[in-house]
């Protein structure tokens, strides 16, 4: 009852819309209408009295069903099992609107609930065992265990791929191409694929649970991969994870992996292709042959024919513009140098951000950072090699940090506190960088060496890295590692020049000379 109170107060004391109200509340929209209607007969005016107990408003709004006055209905009045069973099966039809038919035909006949439980008690056995799909409502996603495979021509390796299937719960109409991974960035370009073969896209997507698309399975509340929710956003389709260990729930794309594997890799099984161009050609090939083929059990139609009859004209239309991000990372939080990592790269920010979250869309070689939803710079992408890409924009005047107080006389002073060849080696490390803030994590490193490693060790580190030109966080980190600072002598790096001896292979400047 607090949840019938909720819908009430959102719908009737906020006045959010029905659809609103389901979403707030994760309930059917079905059920808010329910709720509403029940409220709208019990003749309670809004808001309902503030001594009404939970008790009172659920008898209001439930009352208890005249049994007797049920079971004196007579049986030409009750509803035909046959005609609920088919008309079930056709588009946006739902029990509750079959009620509402049945009702107007037999006014004196079963109440609503009633209605309900008759056909729990009454419908054949086999239908309690199959999910009744409607048309253009859900599609169902998921990788085949065998995959087809390519030679390397430069190799003569034989390369592996992965086979993406969806179908339509309805008509099972199939789209299936391969990729090289089952991660997220294939996953969602292979749903993007989909939706362009299908001309439209269906208001629920059901895939398995696997990491790609689903971060934290749960029945009730699953937590959904964050760019493969992005994606499902853009084209309007809700994702309803299978259950795990479910089968009734994704026993269609299972059906479609197996008549995938059965009809079109064992046609393919003695070709040899020698890329994943060539595979996906020849599946989009065969894939019209096993869309086209007619299907014994559906009265020999295709599943072409079942789509452009029961999927097509219900499912929704495809977005002005093709989902084109490749990538994503939610709530970066900007560092103290006012750049953020992605990817093993660090990019700049406006200093003003410091310490707040920014969005990160990867769209091919484009990043487009967000704050609070405005967009504050495009970035292209930089190389993952832990480098910066730094925008003189972004920095304060003075290159101060906006947070800590760190600066570059902070570091060398600390590193001088240590010893001069510390100082020596931070000075060298930041004139490394084009921005001296872009060494700070790097510094920062090198002081956090001397409370692992002996002062004495950290000096002789540093010296042997100034002696190689090699002054990083990296080197000396492995100097140390390695234990090479206890190495008392150090090769000559550079060749001293010594004074020619007189020999009679060396014809001298005179000879050149004339």
């Amino acid at each position: 009852m607090r949840q019938v109170r909720k819908i009430l107060e959102y719908r009737l004391g906020r006045k959010l819309s029905i659809e609103q109200v389901g979403l707030a509340l994760s309930v059917a929209k079905g059920t808010v209408v329910n709720t509403l209607q029940r409220f709208e007969r019990s003749g309670l005016g809004w808001p309902p009295p503030a001594e009404m107990s939970d008790t009172k408003l659920e008898e209001a709004l439930y009352p208890v069903v005249d049994a007797l006055a049920a079971a004196a209905i007579s049986a030409a009045s009750l509803p035909d099992l046959t005609w609920i069973e088919t008309q079930l099966r056709r588009p946006h039809v739902t029990l509750q609107r079959l009620w509402e038919d049945y009702h107007e035909a037999h006014p004196e006949g079963l109440s609503r609930s009633a209605f309900y439980r008759y056909w729990d008690g009454h419908k054949p056995a086999s239908i309690s065992l199959k999910i009744i799909h409607k048309g253009g409502e859900n599609v169902f996603v998921d990788y085949s265990g065998d995959g087809p495979s390519y030679t390397d021509k430069s190799t003569g390796e034989i390369v592996e791929t992965k086979l993406f299937v969806a179908c339509w719960g309805a008509s099972s109409y199939t789209y299936a191409d391969a990729t090289m991974t089952e991660k997220s960035g294939d996953f969602v370009r292979s749903h993007v694929r989909a939706w362009k073969y299908f001309g439209g896209c269906s208001r629920g997507l059901v895939p398995d649970n696997l990491k790609s698309g689903v971060v934290k399975p749960d029945r009730y509340e699953p937590r959904i991969q964050q760019l493969y929710e992005a994606m499902a956003s853009h084209y309007g389709v809700a994702v309803l994870p299978a259950r795990v260990r479910k089968p009734k729930d994704k026993a269609v794309v299972e059906s479609a992996v197996l008549q995938t594997q059965r009809f079109i890799l064992a046609r393919l099984r003695d070709r040899q292709f020698f890329s994943l161009d060539e595979i996906n050609v020849a599946l989009s090939e065969e894939l019209e042959l096993l869309n086209t083929r007619p299907m014994k059990d559906y009265g020999n139609q295709s599943r072409k024919e079942r789509f452009e009859l029961l999927d097509k004209p219900y499912m929704q239309p495809l977005p002005a513009e093709e989902f084109k991000i490749t990538s994503l990372k939610l709530d970066a939080r900007v560092a103290p140098n006012y750049h953020v990592r992605y990817d093993d790269h660090y990019y700049s920010v406006p200093f003003a951000l410091v310490g707040k979250t920014v969005d990160i869309y990867q769209m091919g070689q484009i990043l487009e950072l967000y704050h609070d939803g405005v967009h504050i710079y495009r970035h292209k992408v930089g190389a993952q090699n832990f480098t910066y890409t730094t925008i003189a924009e972004h920095m304060p005047q003075n290159h101060r940090y906006v947070q800590g107080g760190w600066t570059e006389e902070y570091f060398l002073n600390q590193a001088e506190a240590i010893g001069a060849e510390v100082r020596a080696a931070m000075e060298a490390l930041m004139k490394r960088k084009a921005h001296p803030q872009q060494a700070f994590n790097a510094a920062k490193g090198v002081l956090q060496l001397a409370k692992v490693y002996p002062p004495e060790r950290l000096l002789n580190a540093c010296r042997r890295a100034l002696h190689y030109n090699s002054a990083s966080y990296q080197n000396i980190k492995s100097i140390l590692e390695k234990g090479l600072d206890k190495q008392i002598e150090m090769p000559l790096l550079e060749t001293e020049s010594k004074t020619s001896e007189p020999h009679e292979n060396i014809r001298g400047n005179i000879y050149f000379a004339g």
